[in-house]
């Protein structure tokens, strides 16, 4: 998530899981024969966030617990498998840990006076290993390497692309290499987070050239990926892998110019996409803001329209991407949890996406910052979770 405060609301309950009969410990299928039939099997997951992502500048560091929570324990990641996730994406920033070209070395924090870290990637496999161990699915990635902070380095590519490659393939060399005795049925390696280049080019300006070369970096850094994983044998050799779509928004990653990479495999890539829309009603806060504000979804006059937008989006996935055979994970989705929005439109929002998502085969997975699962015991969830399944169909997966 991009820019967002510990603040989404993600108003799940276990009835919901059990409505599609997720599977339980031991179910998951090691070596299922292609990426629909994976992310069919994926079906619910939630985001860890604002933990592992979390990222300084260069005069601070976050370390995990940076942006206000708590270590995440063993015990946490099977609050979530009991209320039935069972697919966690782990979004990590790799940034305060990679050291200088040309190496790039994953180890311990850069800053050469903190010593409260552990080594960066024995600390992820200690958690990935937790979720794996839980019979569940893990995504692992780069997050807010591609983001905007004072660490971050991805989006650099639009002035350098090839230093930034050699760094990518640096840093994705390391992270395939120590998964690489995983099997490739339950970890998927995803490239990056909303990354795109609006020093090159965005969507209200920009000359076609720079737009054809924005999505040429983004499409190069995507092959990297897939090039550097596969180059790395033993499980990866065919590992399923989350290809990211420009700043992995719908409309952005359905335009022409974006181009899923070429691979060693057959049936192994899929694409990652998110959604926050209407982002008036989703991500602003305030009545006043400047960009706009909606406070409710889906009732009244706006009700048919607002609906409407959706199908159209996904309509857009289903054409682009889904009818021809490419599988898509929706990685993020949620609505900011704030008293200016109307908690039934916040609870028809996420059902009315959770469910087109599951019509279409697409495992959604929710963004949550510690707001709605509580970090810590008694890992409290929000009173108001029924109300929102009860707008989910049964069955339908």
């Amino acid at each position: 998530m991009k820019n967002l405060s510990a603040c989404i609301i993600i108003l799940l309950m276990p009835v919901l899981f059990l409505a599609v009969s997720c599977p339980g410990e031991g179910d998951i299928d090691d070596n299922p024969e292609t990426a629909a039939i994976l992310v069919r099997d994926m079906r619910m997951g939630i985001n860890i966030g604002n933990t592992l992502d979390a990222i300084g500048t260069f005069n601070w560091h976050a370390g995990e617990n940076g942006w206000g929570n708590p270590s995440i324990t063993r015990d946490l990641i099977k609050v979530y498998k009991n209320y039935g996730y069972t697919t966690i994406r782990l979004p990590v920033t790799w940034a305060e840990y990679i050291g200088p070209a040309p190496d790039y070395r994953i180890g311990e924090c850069v800053f050469p006076d903190c010593f409260k870290c552990p080594d960066r990637m024995d600390r992820v496999e200690e958690v990935v290993n937790w979720i794996l161990d839980e019979g569940l699915y893990c995504i692992l990635n780069l997050h807010h390497d591609g983001g905007e902070s004072d660490r971050s380095w991805i989006l650099k590519a639009a002035d350098d692309p090839d230093g930034v490659k050699t760094q990518f393939t640096a840093v994705w060399n390391q992270i395939a290499r120590r998964f690489s005795g995983v099997s490739q049925g339950k970890l998927i390696f995803e490239a990056m987070n909303e990354v795109g280049f609006d020093k090159l080019w965005n969507q209200w300006g920009g000359n076609t050239n720079s737009k054809i070369e924005a999505y040429r970096i983004l499409n190069m850094l995507n092959q990297t990926f897939v090039d550097t994983v596969r180059g790395t044998g033993a499980g990866n050799a065919d590992r399923f892998l989350l290809v990211s779509g420009y700043w992995t928004d719908i409309d952005r990653t359905v335009d022409p110019l974006f181009a899923m990479p070429s691979d060693t495999q057959n049936d192994r890539l899929i694409l990652s996409v998110h959604y926050y829309t209407p982002a008036t009603f989703c991500i602003a806060e305030r009545p006043d803001n400047s960009w706009g504000f909606k406070a409710d979804w889906g009732n009244g006059a706006a009700a048919d329209a607002d609906y409407a937008e959706l199908n159209r989006q996904f309509e857009k996935l289903k054409i682009n991407f889904l009818d021809k055979g490419i599988p898509v994970i929706l990685g993020e989705y949620g609505v900011t949890d704030k008293e200016t929005k109307a908690e039934d439109g916040r609870i028809r929002w996420l059902a009315a996406v959770t469910q087109i998502c599951l019509d279409n085969g697409i495992c959604p997975v929710l963004w949550d910052t510690g707001n709605d699962i509580k970090r810590q015991p008694p890992y409290q969830m929000s009173n108001a979770l029924t109300q929102a399944w009860a707008e989910i169909k049964t069955g339908k997966r």
